[in-house]
């Protein structure tokens, strides 16, 4: 008798054709677990030094760092199975990131109101407090459906399958109206991960139930089209050759009896949980105020209330270091508070004045950029160090908007810089 060889080992990752799905859990993870702390680190020491050369450096060293990580999880995933990263990937998307939202959204302004500087830089709180606890106890319900769900994939006894799927289902419906509610700010975590990465969780969420969901279905479904065994007296009689055949297993297909059941039941466990809801916190629609009371969102039903503030930018910062550097020239006056004004804030606000004048809606965008970036950067600028620090950093650029005034100012450029502030 010939012996049969043994079987061939599988090929090594880098022949095995490339799993979409594998490189999207290895993404995953190495942004989850692997990015956080670094860029965490690099966003603070940006915020002290935003024009430091080697900030740009551990920025890249910390791409490159999780490009690496996210290329070794890949190839950990196709040497030792997806199983693991699974896990992790799960625990990552329904608990670790809502842990991190509710953080998040706990250290946010609480309230709608917000200086004029700050409009457009402030992040208001997405969910509103104390309802959003019991968002939460609904959140952990279908989690642990989740758990069980992949756990005991088999049918359960009695009511407990249907408590499954109709709890998947409410999962699925809770997560897809979170990612409304955050609407932008998801797309900001896809673009940001590691700052923004909880608000792409509902999307993760809605994805992990919905595959899930769908699995169960497609199984019961195998199940009730399975044959039935035949009868030992029928068998006897049905005896044929000596290999019995083996019937082809049914195409999968989902079993919507199941899923009509879950579909019916789902909105009995949201209505269970509106009705605690309300008698904990004494409102008939407390389990909406968690989204519809709160500002800048979606489903946002608070108006935000804009107040006056004195707004100061880096170069108006820059103009209180010490004045032996920074040379103050005079007083001005911006929004009603009185601020120093040195020649280079002079001449960056006469090469702004030159682009209103000239190209007015690239003055328009290039002021709102600034906004978004250079004032809240001169938030944590308080010393007079570090106000030096920056009059420093700023110089290339003052002596670019003098360069673009001598050539592009058709008028006398420092008669433009004189009027700036008299």
């Amino acid at each position: 008798m010939s012996q049969q060889p043994p079987p061939e080992p599988p090929p090594p990752p880098s022949k095995q054709p490339f799993s979409l799905a594998d490189a999207g859990i290895a993404a995953l993870v190495a942004t989850g677990y692997g990015i956080p702390v670094p860029s965490t680190l690099l966003f603070g020491a940006a915020t002290v030094a935003p024009f430091d050369g080697a900030i740009l450096i551990a920025v890249a060293l910390c791409l490159a760092g999780w490009l690496g990580l996210a290329v070794w999880t890949y190839r950990a995933i196709r040497r030792r199975g997806r199983a693991p990263f699974q896990v992790a990937s799960e625990v990552l998307a329904l608990l670790v990131l809502p842990a991190w939202g509710m953080a998040y959204s706990h250290e946010a302004n609480d309230t709608c109101a917000v200086q004029a500087c700050d409009a457009g830089t402030t992040a208001f709180r997405p969910l509103a407090e104390p309802e959003v606890y019991g968002l939460l106890a609904l959140h952990v319900l279908t989690a642990l459906a989740y758990v069980v769900s992949r756990r005991r994939p088999g049918a359960l006894l009695g009511p407990a399958e249907l408590l499954v799927h109709a709890a998947l289902l409410l999962g699925v419906a809770l997560h897809a109206l979170l990612a409304v509610h955050f609407g932008l700010w998801v797309l900001g975590g896809l673009l940001v991960p590691p700052l923004l990465l909880p608000c792409v969780a509902p999307v993760l969420a809605v994805a992990f139930y919905s595959v899930e969901l769908r699995a169960r279905l497609v199984l019961r479904g195998v199940e009730t089209a399975a044959p039935a065994p035949l009868a030992a007296a029928e068998a006897a009689y049905r005896a044929g050759p000596p290999q019995p055949q083996v019937p082809l297993p049914p195409p999968p297909a989902l079993h919507w009896p199941t899923l009509w059941r879950a579909l019916a039941v789902s909105p009995v466990l949201l209505g269970v949980h509106a009705v605690v809801h309300a008698a904990w916190l004494g409102h008939p629609a407390a389990a909406l105020q968690v989204f519809t009371r709160t500002c800048g969102y979606t489903l946002s039903q608070l108006p935000i209330v804009t107040l006056p503030g004195d707004c100061h930018y880096l170069c108006t910062v820059a103009a209180r270091g010490h004045a032996w550097l920074v040379r103050p020239l005079r007083l001005g006056r911006r929004g009603g508070a009185p601020i120093l004004v040195n020649r280079q804030l002079a001449i960056a606000n006469a090469f702004e004045d030159l682009l209103h004048e000239r190209w007015p809606r690239f003055g328009r965008a290039a002021r709102r950029l600034y906004d978004r970036l250079g004032l809240p950067v001169s938030r944590y600028i308080g010393a007079a160090w570090a106000a030096d620090l920056v009059y420093l950093a700023m110089k290339p650029l003052e002596w670019a908007f003098y360069l673009a005034l001598l050539l592009l100012d058709p008028r006398a450029p420092e008669a433009r810089i004189d009027r700036m502030y008299r």
